[in-house]
């Protein structure tokens, strides 16, 4: 039973790589705005749904779109910069927040990480427990810290939306256009939608999947009178050694 306890949590483990690199965890919607959407209706005296584009992004993608392997490649001007990325002015009120996402990020997979090694060596239940519990922590601070980023983007107190219609549309006549066709409807005629995809989803399945695995094979060991048994021959194993390497000390 051992085995299959070190079995799963390695699985577990590697499910966070997996998942981190291949889920979809970005989505980004540009679409017309209520005002633009009213401006196209009266314009051709017909309904519309709104003009838009979506894009979801993974690892993997962003790995793509700043080496040049993406259709999006232009964005971030890799080959204009010498290959080096230039961060916009338009995001720097975002810094300290990306910063925390990028972290719980890393320190998740640090999580996984530690699920396979330590899985790989030892049998214990609680440092798998308190694992499962510091990565359901750490998603959670993740999404709320997303939220606080999508929300200062969709309600313009970081304006994004210019940076990537120049982006998106260039700089030639019909961006002008456009551009200005966009001043003169209204400051929200395109509305920019950031949403996390599925991967925070995934990583909320993985560390409760760790949490109810671990813990309950945790539960079972304080109600087994066995392995309380093996605990305390584990510690008195221990302080036996402590106290032999104390005597060799005290003789040399």
């Amino acid at each position: 039973m051992k085995y299959l306890y070190r079995i799963v949590n390695i699985i577990l483990g590697v499910l966070v790589f997996v998942s981190a690199v291949f889920v979809h965890f970005l989505r980004i919607i540009i679409r017309t705005g209520e005002s633009l959407d009213s401006f196209f209706m009266n314009l051709m005296d017909n309904k519309t749904d709104g003009v838009g584009l979506a894009e979801e992004f993974s690892i993997l993608r962003f790995y793509k779109l700043f080496t040049g392997k993406d259709d999006l490649s232009f964005i971030v001007d890799t080959a204009k910069n010498g290959g080096n990325i230039l961060w916009p002015k338009e995001f720097y009120p975002l810094n300290v927040r990306l910063i925390i996402f990028a972290a719980c990020f890393i320190l998740m997979l640090a999580a996984g990480l530690f699920l396979i090694i330590w899985s790989c060596f030892s049998n214990k239940h609680l440092p798998m427990f308190i694992t499962g519990i510091a990565g359901l922590v750490l998603d959670i601070v993740m999404i709320f810290d997303f939220k606080s980023i999508s929300t200062d983007i969709y309600t313009a107190k970081v304006d994004v939306v210019g940076y990537l219609i120049d982006k998106l549309l260039g700089e030639g006549l019909l961006a002008s256009l456009l551009g200005n066709v966009v001043d003169k409807v209204s400051k929200g005629a395109v509305e920019l939608i950031i949403t996390m995809c599925g991967l925070q989803n995934a990583f909320l399945f993985i560390f409760i999947a760790v949490i109810m695995w671990s813990g309950a094979f945790y539960l079972v060991d304080l109600g087994d009178p066995k392995a309380k048994e093996m605990k305390e021959a584990e510690k008195a194993a221990k302080a036996e050694k402590k106290a032999q390497k104390a005597a060799k000390k005290a003789k040399d």
